[in-house]
């Protein structure tokens, strides 16, 4: 190794490197570390002259066998051993003091040991104190150290699967209706971890009917999300849960009543296949005719929010999916006017908890749909969320929190009839 190569590798590790001058000033090579200044408390220069008996009487010490070293010739690294120094603040260091010749060059190489260093040092003492057996205990360390690095690299690999599960899911949640369609939707995702067993979307049916829904899987975390992607996938179009073909038809064309839908549904996921049960608000909306076809399975009820500030629960349908149709479900057909609002939400909203275990609760959420009721969908929402996050403060959400609203900002029916006039 080339002497400048040999210069830097040392100073990249961290070395203090003084080439001797005489018996008693050294100049400093490289850069000085900062260390050095903090333990020693002196301000030292590249290429500053210094006398190495004035940083500490251990290096005075060790010039003389260093001097006699260099006298012979040798070329191999001779090392004074560790010792401690220490700083302003009362903190020991250990360090080591080496000699070297290089081109001819007498250098002496200070280095602080690190961190390996001081366990080592605390476990023999520890060794020493119980009798135990210093290579055990050290091997025992050195493994233990090494699964810690393994288990953040395996934590690293989880942290992005989950971060890119979490972007599918995302996916699945709605995005905006064309206007025409006579309605506003508007949405909070709030999930207390980056995945969620809630989910809800609407999903364009034809030209006038979309599907509406939000459900909420028990449980947290991956198993949760999984199950309510899985749900998601079958809420499509195109799927055959939604609509049917008729005979004949080369795309689905007959809209499945929301019973039928929950039906299948209950058929596909029992409990006792996925250890799972979920929660679903189903419903159809003729956007033209401000018709919605519903039903509940177990849900929170949806609250239809009027114009005047008066409000009903869409509350007809049954028990939670999975239960094998021990209950029939109900489905109810509500006609809503312009200016209505449905808002659709999860348990963890009505249940948030602030830091004396109280719950947001039912009647507090009302009162802040009546004081809020002439804002648009969105804004509406967003003055949920706020007051949500305000209610839970530090202490944040204990379960997954998610509001859905749709507004409905025009009805065919309506200036249908007008014109007829």
């Amino acid at each position: 190794m080339n002497e400048s190569l040999f210069k830097e590798l040392l100073e990249s590790l961290g070395f203090l490197v003084m080439e001797r001058l005489s018996d008693a000033t050294y100049k400093v090579l490289g850069q000085v570390p900062d260390w050095f200044t903090q333990v020693f408390h002196q301000h030292v220069l590249p290429q500053f002259t210094l006398v190495p008996d004035d940083i500490s009487p251990f290096i005075e010490n060790f010039l003389p066998i260093a001097e006699q070293f260099w006298l012979e010739g040798s070329s191999e690294i001779m090392k004074s051993g560790p010792w401690t120094e220490t700083d302003a603040s009362g903190t020991e260091h250990y360090f080591e003091l080496s000699a070297v010749c290089l081109s001819h060059k007498n250098l002496l190489l200070l280095q602080i040991l690190g961190r390996d260093y001081q366990e080592k040092q605390d476990l023999l003492q520890l060794c020493r104190e119980n009798s135990l057996d210093y290579e055990i205990l050290f091997k025992t360390q050195q493994a233990l150290r090494r699964a810690h690095e393994l288990l953040l690299v395996k934590q690293k690999q989880l942290d992005e699967d989950m971060a890119a599960a979490a972007e599918i899911q995302r996916r699945f949640l709605p995005r905006d209706v064309p206007r025409k369609k006579g309605i506003q939707i508007a949405s909070k995702f709030n999930p207390c971890m980056s995945i969620a067993g809630d989910m809800f979307n609407v999903v364009p049916l034809d030209e006038d009917h979309v599907a509406i829904y939000i459900l909420d899987v028990s449980g947290h975390g991956a198993p949760a999300a999984m199950l309510a992607v899985s749900v998601c996938q079958m809420l499509q179009p195109h799927s055959g849960i939604l609509m049917s073909r008729d005979a004949g038809e080369p795309l689905p064309t007959t809209i499945l009543s929301p019973r039928e839908v929950l039906e299948v549904l209950d058929g596909e996921f029992p409990i006792e296949r996925f250890d799972k049960f979920f929660t679903i608000f189903y419903g159809v909306l003729n956007c033209h005719q401000g018709l919605l076809t519903y039903s509940n399975a177990g849900h929170p009820q949806p609250i239809l929010l009027h114009p005047d500030g008066s409000m009903d629960f869409l509350d007809k349908g049954g028990t939670i999916i999975g239960m094998g149709g021990i209950i029939p479900f109900e489905q109810e057909e509500r006609y809503l006017e312009e200016g209505d609002k449905i808002i659709l939400y999860s348990d963890g909203v009505t249940e948030l908890e602030d830091a004396n275990n109280n719950q947001f609760g039912m009647e507090r959420l009302r009162g802040l749909l009546n004081d809020s009721r002439k804002q648009s969908i969105a804004t509406l929402l967003d003055t949920i969320h706020l007051s949500l996050m305000e209610y839970v403060g530090p202490v944040g959400p204990q379960d997954d929190l998610s509001l859905f609203g749709i507004e409905i900002t025009g009805l065919w029916r309506e200036k249908h009839e007008r014109d007829a006039r």
